[in-house]
């Protein structure tokens, strides 16, 4: 996880963007099921009563311009972190377009509020220190759901802390009001939240349809780890290992 703040890491939870697979195996070990599936009830709640309504709120008097142009900025600010974490899995690649799109987009981009890169054909892409663990070899443990922190491992959750750590935004003091750079990362935090959450209501709204939720969110949450680990080289026959049949549901 990249942010604490129990909003922007709930929404990444339920929107199934981190990690519970391991990369050897494709399996997910979920020793903590029924502590998971509590906390999982818990976020749900949480999502229901106060950031779902809160993004509606956002998406009513935001429009998508601005909102595109608070996803573009917000990505802008992770290119530190993901060239780092590009260059210690030795994709010189990704790091040449990571660098050159921050370069382009912090400059002709207006400091990232538009994606001039992505417009000339330098596609984003997110790394962040657990995968580079688990590109290292080092195993997921077991999956873990987390009172307003969603699905997480106790890699990524080890990642996370190294990510924060090498995060400029994160060491900027300003002399003149101590308390900026706080109030930089709650509100860096916030609208990251709200966009992302506001991104993924659809697919929120499929996986609540689903018979069996927790385990839907599992499977996704899994799988695509994987692809985000193996930047997008999946393993096909691994990917839904864990995904049971849902006419036993039914």
């Amino acid at each position: 996880m990249t942010q604490r703040v129990f909003a922007a890491i709930l929404a990444m939870g339920l929107g199934a963007c981190a990690s519970t697979q391991s990369v050897e195996t494709g399996t997910v070990s979920d020793p903590y099921e029924g502590f998971n599936r509590q906390m999982f009830a818990f976020n749900s709640e949480v999502d229901k009563y106060a950031l779902g309504p809160a993004a509606g709120a956002y998406e009513t008097v935001t429009p998508e311009f601005a909102r595109d142009r608070v996803g573009d900025f917000l990505h802008n600010l992770k290119s530190p972190v993901i060239f780092i974490n590009d260059v210690l899995q030795g994709e010189g690649d990704r790091a040449g377009d990571t660098l050159g799109r921050f370069l382009i987009n912090s400059t002709i981009g207006v400091a990232g509020l538009w994606d001039v890169a992505g417009y000339n054909g330098i596609e984003k892409h997110s790394e962040d220190f657990g995968q580079t663990l688990a590109v290292w070899g080092v195993e997921s443990g077991p999956y873990l759901v987390l009172p307003l922190m969603g699905p997480t491992t106790p890699r990524d959750l080890f990642g996370g802390g190294i990510d924060r750590a090498l995060d400029p935004l994160n060491w900027t003091e300003f002399a003149d009001n101590p308390d900026l750079d706080d109030h930089i990362a709650i509100g860096r935090s916030v609208l990251g939240a709200l966009n992302a959450r506001v991104a993924l209501d659809d697919q929120i709204e499929q996986l609540n349809a689903q018979p069996e939720p927790y385990v839907a969110l599992r499977r996704i949450y899994s799988s695509q780890r994987q692809a985000e680990i193996r930047n997008g080289r999946i393993n096909e026959e691994e990917a839904y290992d864990d995904l049971p049949d849902f006419d036993e549901f039914e």
